[in-house]
């Protein structure tokens, strides 16, 4: 319907089909005031709405102007609420690690499709470690304490 170039990211798109699904449950006439088109409409978005390029084709297809403005300026609220719920989670840390050791957190990710954080935390975290005490005398060259 219109010649828009805004591509729904992966990211946003959960936000932008929660807001479409809210428009359609709440506003019957939002897609269209044609019974047939908003029924054809309906249809087309209930198979594409899985899948990213199949739900970018269909916002492309079936959304005007103002309908991607609403869409654009839900994904920035749900930023904006994205944002400020990590303001108030524990901050992310910095690490060094070797090139190999590097390598073969990149290789678990791929294959585990996880991040590298949750590499880390599923293959070595509480459940795996031993819980054992640093005397005060022992000398680490890294400062763990934080």
């Amino acid at each position: 319907m219109t010649n828009q170039t805004y591509i729904i990211r992966q990211q946003d798109r959960n936000a932008a089909v929660s807001f479409i699904d809210h428009q359609l449950d709440t506003q019957p006439d939002w897609l269209s005031e044609i019974e047939s088109r908003r029924a054809m409409a309906r249809q087309e978005y209930q198979q594409a709405r899985t899948d990213p390029d199949s739900f970018n084709a269909w916002c492309h297809k079936w959304l005007n102007e103002n309908q991607w403005i609403e869409i654009k300026q839900a994904i920035c609220v749900a930023r904006g609420r994205q944002e400020k719920r990590l303001r108030y989670i524990e901050p992310n840390k910095t690490i060094s690690v070797t090139n190999e050791a590097w390598k073969i957190l990149t290789e678990l990710a791929l294959k585990d499709q996880l991040s590298l954080s949750e590499v880390i935390v599923n293959r070595l975290g509480k459940n795996t470690i031993t819980t054992t005490t640093i005397s005060s005398s022992a000398k680490s060259r890294y400062n763990l304490a934080n």
